[in-house]
């Protein structure tokens, strides 16, 4: 009988065939925090009568900076940089022109830390509020969602069945060529 990933059969699952050590990253804490900056603004100097303005995130990474003991043992406060790019258009009755913004906060975090793991961070999404033109700048705020984690690598022992073996692919049927219906119907 083959064994594949998944639920064990209703009859339980067979006993391994044998046990491994496996060298894994364990996950000694893991959270998530959307933090919204203060406002970002960038200077403009487009020509005509302004029609539009819009902004979007186009860069956001997190990095680990440093960590202190916190009082509880085996935790620490991990600092960390999370750095945004913001680009602005403004689309005016001549033209349309973009300038950008960076904007950067250092973060704290509160996570399991025993000696021998490290902390890390990424950023999962990032955009900016409706932005507004004000005395000759345009301005918005960035909200960035980030998890930070606390990881170290460990050697498991794990019972396993062997080795995982890939199954065939499945790929899609081609859509009918030409379609149908190639031209639209004559009018009645």
């Amino acid at each position: 009988m083959a064994v594949t990933p998944g639920p064990c059969p209703t009859t339980g699952c067979p006993a391994p065939t044998e046990i491994d050590c496996i060298l894994v990253d364990k996950v000694f804490d893991y959270c998530y925090q959307a933090d919204t900056t203060g406002t970002v603004c960038a200077p403009y100097t487009c020509t005509g009568t302004v029609t539009g303005i819009s902004c979007a995130v186009t860069d956001a990474s997190c990095s680990f900076q440093s960590s202190t003991s916190a009082v509880t043992t085996d935790y620490v406060n991990a600092t960390f940089l999370i750095t945004a790019t913001v680009e602005f258009t403004i689309t005016t009755s001549v033209t349309t022109c973009t300038t950008t913004a960076s904007v950067t906060m250092l973060k704290t975090v509160t996570l399991c830390g025993p000696t021998g793991t490290a902390q890390s961070c990424s950023v999962l999404s990032a955009s900016c509020a409706p932005p507004a033109l004000v005395n000759g700048t345009i301005c918005t705020t960035v909200t960035i969602c980030s998890t930070f984690i606390s990881t170290a690598s460990v050697q498991l022992l794990v019972p396993t069945y062997g080795y995982c073996t890939p199954a065939p692919c499945v790929t899609l049927p081609l859509p009918p060529c030409p379609p149908s219906p190639l031209f639209p119907p004559q009018c009645t």
